[in-house]
């Protein structure tokens, strides 16, 4: 009864940060805020990948331009999370246990169901990958399908990834919580605040590289001319 007991102030103290991050910020707006400098974080790199790097393969842009950019996020994410757990006073007297269970507390629910879009965009690979190159050249309308495709749950996954407050919420409680137990005799066993980030990110992530992957993949096979999506889309419209 005393663990019960015990966890249920932990939980009562969780819920208590939650309710006062929700009323001191908007945490949508400050996802939009995370979200916008990540991806001006992946259009420079991308951009110096492009113009003094010269990576002219698409697929290899793409995935280091993502790869930096999810790195980027998690870093800004836990400096913003600090900065709004420090911009509150942390009670460090909360009615915590003294315990040490075996797993992490599971705060939040996953957020963003990416994979169903991975899913999705890895169906797409299989079947162009199994059909003869031969039979896909000269069906340029599949290619142009699968491209479109790409794009759009690309674009989704990568919304659902870096545009979410739910995160930041799961880091910032986690910050929180190490403020206590570095103050106060509390000894729960936690996920931390990365594997919190990564927890309720990695869908939305893998949906993200498995669709801008497959698109600059299909990209450097039927366009080998063109560098970037922008000049892709125009080649398009020029033929159409």
């Amino acid at each position: 009864m005393k663990i019960l007991s015990d966890w249920r102030s932990v939980r009562l103290w969780e819920t208590q940060v939650e309710r006062d991050l929700h009323r001191s910020y908007s945490l949508r707006t400050h996802g939009i805020l995370i979200g916008t400098f990540t991806m001006l974080l992946m259009w420079g790199v991308s951009a110096l990948q492009m113009h003094l790097l010269h990576v002219h393969s698409l697929a290899v842009r793409y995935l280091l331009t993502l790869g930096v950019g999810y790195l980027g996020y998690l870093l800004v994410l836990r400096w913003w999370a600090r900065r709004l757990v420090e911009g509150r006073e942390v009670d460090a007297n909360v009615d915590a246990p003294d315990l040490d269970f075996g797993g992490g507390s599971q705060s939040h629910a996953s957020a963003g169901d990416g994979s169903g879009l991975s899913d999705v965009a890895s169906g797409a690979l299989d079947i162009a990958g199994g059909a003869d190159e031969g039979a896909v050249v000269v069906v340029p309308v599949i290619a142009i399908f699968l491209i479109c495709a790409a794009v759009v749950l690309g674009a989704g996954s990568l919304v659902l990834l870096y545009f979410g407050w739910d995160a930041l919420l799961a880091v910032a409680i986690e910050v929180a919580f190490s403020y206590v137990s570095a103050r106060a005799a509390v000894r729960v066993a936690r996920e931390g605040w990365l594997m919190a980030a990564v927890r309720l990110t990695w869908k939305p992530l893998l949906g993200a590289v498995v669709c801008t992957v497959a698109l600059g993949a299909l990209l450097d096979h039927f366009m080998p001319q063109v560098d970037s999506l922008p000049e892709a889309v125009r080649v398009l419209l020029k033929k159409h």
